[in-house]
This record gives C-alpha cells, structure tokens and sequence, in this order.
C-alpha cells in the first residue's frame, strides 16, 4: 500500500502490482533440423539410385537426378530458414535482460526486410508484450491468424489470449483459447501455463465447471512452478464465484493471499474488469487478512498518510 488509510474507511490491495496476463509472452519454438526424418529421406534416395544404377534405365536415372536436386534444394531452403528462425530466437532471449534490450531488438526486427512478415510480427509483439500490451496486441491483431504459419498458431493464439485477460476482453480470450490445441505434442513444455491461460477464459466466459476440470490437468512445472501455481489459484477464484460457490471462492481468496496478498489486486484493479460483486470480495479478504494489517501499521511507523 502506498499510504496509510484512515480509520473506518475501506481499503483494496495495491493495484498496480497486480500481475498481468500477457506480461510474459510464450517461448519462441526451438528451431532444428528433424535428424530422423533426413535419415529416412537420404537412406530412401540412396536406396532407389542403388536400383536406378542396376537397372541400367537413362531415364530412370535422369528421373532420379531430378528428385535428388529438387531434394538438396529443400534442404537448402529448410538450412536458411532455420539460420534465420535462430537468429530471431537468439534476438528474443538476449531481449529478456532489460527493456532496454528489448527496445533495441525491437529497432532491429522493425528495420529488417521481413519486418512485415507473420513471423516477424508476432516476435515483435513478444517483445512489445512485456512494455506495452496494448501496442502489442494493436500490433497482432493486424494480421489474420490464417496467415501465421500452422505450427504457430497455437502460440499466437495464446498470446493474444493473453493480452486480452489482460485487458479484461474475456470474449476476445476466449475465442482465441477455444482455437488453441493444448494437446499439440510439440507444445507440451508450456502446456502448463497455456491450460491455465485458457482455464482463465473458460472460467470468466460461462465454462467454470470446464475450467476446474482442465486444471486438475495441470502439474506445475519446476520452471515457473510457483506463478504458474498461484496462477491457478486465481482461475480457481473466478470459477468459483462463477459457479454461485461464494464462500469456496472467499477460502480460495484467502488461501490466495495466505501465499501473496498481493495477488489480491488481480481482482481489484480497473483494468481487469472483474465483476464487482468478487471485487466486493476480494477487497473484504484483503481487509481482514493479517498481512494487510501488518502493512497499515508499518506504513503508519514510516509516518506515510
């Protein structure tokens, strides 16, 4: 609390650090060639020239002359692309440092060729999400999610997600999560964090029941484990209170605010958007919680008011 409040008046957590939805924006995909598949690819050729050789047939081979460099031109193709996609994960992980850093990768995705390309667009908004969602999700939402590629849309889709609870758009949120598949195999690391992304949807959209069922779906990982745990606690707020379950949704505040009190302000602050009835709520658990008291009188001691 920035100061102390006077007697017999009400008192809501602090709202300006109240967690953002969209204040981290999913990993980039690692970028790699599929060994296996090459494996198969070249052993298959060097196969059918072994039989184009024995056959003796000129046009068999010349056939197979064709395959072969239409081939290394695919792999070509494929080299420069994945050189290019780590550069631009290279970019996004060396932005993480500072918003300083991020702004200079910024400057530097927007002054390249293919600033305008799906790909590009959707790194920039990665970065822009963490300083400024609006700008970010302005930026995003100028390209149709058909024209991302396949194994991308998953991701931005979830961004958008995001950004949206962020904003309190739970509609938005939850067209974008129903498109998400959390079952992409080549998705599962951050499985976790998107089932709670979309639970959240789910749970302030009219799905609650859902909601809790997707998030008995989810183990925590090691990386992140403790937000994404408490994140979860507050899905399970907004699914409670959904569901009419008043007073579960009044432990699940205080069992909240036991681990962080000041995660209360994620129902409290303006541009969520919460209904004002758990607003109503949270602001009660808050007041009554001994954290909240201990905070009023330190800042009392430091003379603030």
């Amino acid at each position: 609390m920035s100061s102390a409040s006077k007697k017999g008046e009400s008192v809501s957590p602090p709202q300006d650090s109240a967690p953002s939805a969209g204040s981290e924006a999913p990993p980039a995909p690692s970028a790699g060639f599929d060994k296996k598949r090459l494996l198969w690819i070249g052993g298959g050729l060097l196969a059918v020239w072994a039989i184009a050789i024995t056959s003796g047939s000129r046009v068999f081979m010349i056939i197979m002359g064709v395959i072969t460099l239409l081939a290394l031109g695919v792999v070509v193709w494929g080299y420069r692309m994945i050189k290019k996609q780590r550069s631009l994960i290279s970019t996004l992980q060396g932005a993480q440092q500072s918003p300083e850093a991020r702004r200079a990768a910024l400057a530097k995705l927007e002054e390249g060729k293919d600033a305008r390309k799906p790909e590009m667009v959707f790194a920039r908004a990665q970065l822009l999400a963490q300083d400024d969602p609006k700008a970010a999700l302005s930026l995003i939402e100028k390209t149709e999610l058909k024209a991302f590629p396949a194994s991308m849309q998953d991701d931005v889709s979830l961004l958008k997600a995001q950004l949206y609870l962020s904003m309190g758009r739970t509609q938005d949120a939850r067209k974008s999560a129903d498109y998400m598949n959390l079952d992409n195999p080549e998705r599962a690391q951050i499985r976790p964090m998107a089932a709670v992304i979309v639970a959240e949807a789910w749970a302030r959209t009219g799905k609650h029941k859902e909601a809790l069922e997707l998030l008995g779906t989810v183990t925590p990982p090691k990386k992140d484990g403790e937000q994404i745990a408490l994140q979860m606690r507050v899905v399970r707020v907004f699914a409670r209170f959904a569901s009419n379950q008043r007073n579960l949704a009044r432990t699940e505040l205080i069992e909240l605010a036991d681990v962080d009190i000041e995660q209360l302000g994620r129902f409290v602050a303006p541009q969520f958007r919460v209904h004002p009835e758990l607003v109503k709520l949270a602001r009660q658990v808050y007041e009554q919680h001994p954290a909240a008291r201990r905070q009023k009188v330190s800042a009392g001691r430091r003379g603030i008011g």
